[in-house]
Formats: structure tokens, C-alpha cells, sequence
């Protein structure tokens, strides 16, 4: 995927509301986000797959660590995107495979804000919580 690729509006520099959050940066609408889908975002150079599940949305890195596809192009049954290449499973919740093994992703802190989707692509420290 090249920067051809992205639809207009998913160049999350557009328009930037205020970040709830320190750390957090503005991808787009949580209405641009159909719910039980994925939609890809360049974000500070990376590509980022957020999907909505009702009204929370989960992100995680767009790369399959496979092949490469884009994750946010796969399909989403619960809170587990299939790639649509070869089928390898993501948690999105977490990034890891169903079976807590294998390949994982990396996931992203999300907030939404009165319709507004954050991204934090900074990650926290698993045993300090910081």
C-alpha cells in the first residue's frame, strides 16, 4: 500500500480537533468508521487499522506480520480481524492471535471524544502501566 492507496479524508492531519489526552492524535470521525469494519489511517508515518465495535473503536498496526496485507481491509467477526490474504487471526483488543501465539500486532491506545476517534501511538509499559 503506497500513500495512493488512502481515500480522500483519511489523512488524519485534515482537521485536528483538541486531543482529550496528551499523547493522543486525531484520526477522524467515529461516523467515517462503519461499525463491524475496519478503516486504515496514516498516522505519524505509520499505518494504522481502527475498527468500531458498536461505539468503542480498537487499533492496531495495518501490516499483517505474514505477508504485509492491510489488516484494516480484513474481515472483522467480533473482536478478531481475519488478514485477507491468508486468513491469520488478530485480537484487535490486544493484537495477538486467538490462541494468545504466533504472530501478534502491535495495538494502540484509542479514545473517542464527542464523536471524535484519538490515537496514542505511544505504548505503555506492561509491568509499570506507564
Amino acid at each position: 500500500m503506497n500513500d495512493s492507496d488512502f481515500e480522500h479524508g483519511m489523512d488524519c492531519r485534515i482537521y485536528e480537533p483538541p486531543s482529550p489526552k496528551e499523547g493522543f492524535v486525531y484520526v477522524g470521525s467515529l461516523e467515517d468508521i462503519p461499525k463491524g469494519n475496519g478503516r486504515v489511517y496514516k498516522v505519524d508515518g505509520k499505518r494504522v487499522a481502527v475498527f468500531r465495535v458498536g461505539d468503542r473503536c480498537f487499533a492496531i498496526n495495518d501490516i499483517c506480520p505474514h505477508q504485509g496485507a492491510s489488516l484494516g481491509k480484513g474481515r472483522l467477526k467480533g473482536f478478531l480481524v481475519s488478514c485477507p490474504w491468508h486468513h491469520q487471526q488478530f485480537d484487535i483488543r490486544s493484537g495477538f492471535g486467538p490462541d494468545g501465539g504466533g504472530y501478534c500486532v502491535v495495538n494502540y491506545d484509542v479514545v473517542v471524544d464527542k464523536g471524535n476517534v484519538f490515537v496514542c501511538l505511544k505504548k505503555r509499559d506492561w509491568l509499570t502501566g506507564e
